[in-house]
Formats: C-alpha cells, structure tokens, sequence
C-alpha cells in the first residue's frame, strides 16, 4: 500500500500536466469571429465558431479575428483645392468575412484597425478633398461623401476588408476662413436687401408716373366734384370752382 500510495503519488505531477495539455487543445470560436490557426506563425487553416481541438505543442496557437460589421471613427486633416484647411470626423462601417479574415492576419495582424483602417480612411478623405475648393466641399457633401465611399471601397478590398458604410459627420474650417465666410454671407444678404429696395422703389414709381399720365383735367375735376361738400368759398374773389367763374 505504502508503494502504490508512493508511486500515485509521483505520478500526480504527470497526471497534472496531461490535464493541462488536454484542457489546453481546446479553443472556443466566438460567434460572429472566425478562428485563425497558425503553426510556427504561419497561417493554416481556419475555424468557424464553436469549440475546436489543435495541436498540444506550443508552436501551434489560434487568434480570433472579428468577422462582425465594426465601426471605426477617424479624425482627418486635408487641404482644399483652394488651400484651406479642413479638418472633418469620419465613420466608417466595415467588416471582414471568413474568407478574407486570413488574409488580412497574414498581412497585417489582429491590429489591422490601427495598422490599415484609419490610415486608410484619413489618406482616401485627403485625396478626395484636395479636387473641391472649401466652399463647394460644403454644398456638395453628398458627392463628395459617394466619391469618398467609392475611392476608400476600392483601397479596403485590395486589403481583404469590406465596406458597408461611410459617413462624412462634419467639415471644420479654420477661424479665419470661418469668418470669412460668416462675413461674406452678411455682405450678400446685405446687397439682396439693397436690391429688393431699390426694385420696389422703382415700381413704386413706374406706378407714380402711370398714374400720373392717366390724370387729366377733365379726371381731376370730376374727383374734385365728387368730393365737394356742396359749400362755396366765402371769399370770393377771381378765379373759378370747377371752370364757374367766382365773380
């Protein structure tokens, strides 16, 4: 008894590391990731979500990648065609598939987001914004947004991602432009008001003198009848009321 007792337990440190091996070649797949398994850093092979048994030796490993729609929130700065700067926030929904997913591990790594994504992001709004001057970047947002969806789906594919979505949420000029600009809207309300001045006081008197020439004599007097009181001046000296001579 004391012999088996002795050799259980010098056993009992095996037992343990078999019961970590074993634990240890299990990996669980998350839903929506997909696992990339690598042996010796390289990739060879990938599982979907669930649980999956790899090797036991250390030289084999296996990394998540997010296979799910994300959302990546960029800060960029650009020059106009007319050399102002513009500084905008910019998001961006993306994602990887399964197929794709090895790919971009393989060329990047779990940090594709800042390796990639951003940089991406902030070097497609950078060539998109220097083809429009500051003004029109503004009146034309829904182009310029479409033309930057375009330019950034093309550099994203090449790269093994998928984008779903791009949003441009605001344009930032400098103070000075800003100003200007606020300065150049108060002129331009300035001259309509001018303008609507001046138009009506030159119908005012188009209608003056339309008046003024349809006024005859004959018109003049029958308005002055028809607002006499009937009374005749006390004063009566030369002169006629109503071509009725007063003397």
């Amino acid at each position: 008894m004391n012999k088996k007792k002795i050799i259980l337990l010098s056993l009992t440190p095996v037992y343990i590391i078999l019961f970590f091996i074993v634990v240890s070649m299990f990996r669980t797949v998350g839903v929506g990731q997909v696992g990339i398994v690598t042996r010796f850093g390289r990739v060879v092979g990938e599982d979907q979500s669930g649980f999956h048994l790899i090797a036991p030796w250390p030289f084999e490993g296996m990394t998540g990648m997010n296979v799910q729609i994300q959302k990546s929130q960029v800060t960029a700065s650009a020059a106009t065609l007319d050399l102002q700067q513009v500084d905008s926030t910019i998001a961006v929904n993306y994602n990887l598939t399964p197929t794709t997913a090895n790919q971009v591990y393989r060329e990047v790594g779990p940090n594709y987001v800042s390796a990639i994504v951003d940089p991406i992001v902030q070097e497609t709004f950078k060539a998109v914004t220097a083809q429009y001057n500051a003004t029109d970047l503004v009146q034309e947002r829904a182009k310029v947004q479409a033309q930057s969806l375009t330019a950034l789906t093309a550099a994203f594919n090449a790269r093994g991602i998928t984008v779903d979505n791009l949003n441009i949420v605001d344009f930032q000029f400098s103070q000075a432009y800003s100003a200007a600009i606020e300065n150049k809207q108060v002129e331009a309300q300035n001259v309509q008001a001018a303008q609507y001045k001046l138009q009506q006081a030159q119908l005012n008197a188009q209608a003056n003198s339309v008046q003024d020439s349809s006024l005859s004599q004959q018109i003049l007097e029958q308005q002055a009848i028809s607002k006499w009181d009937g009374k005749l001046p006390q004063y009566l000296g030369q002169g006629t009321v109503f071509n009725i001579p007063l003397n």
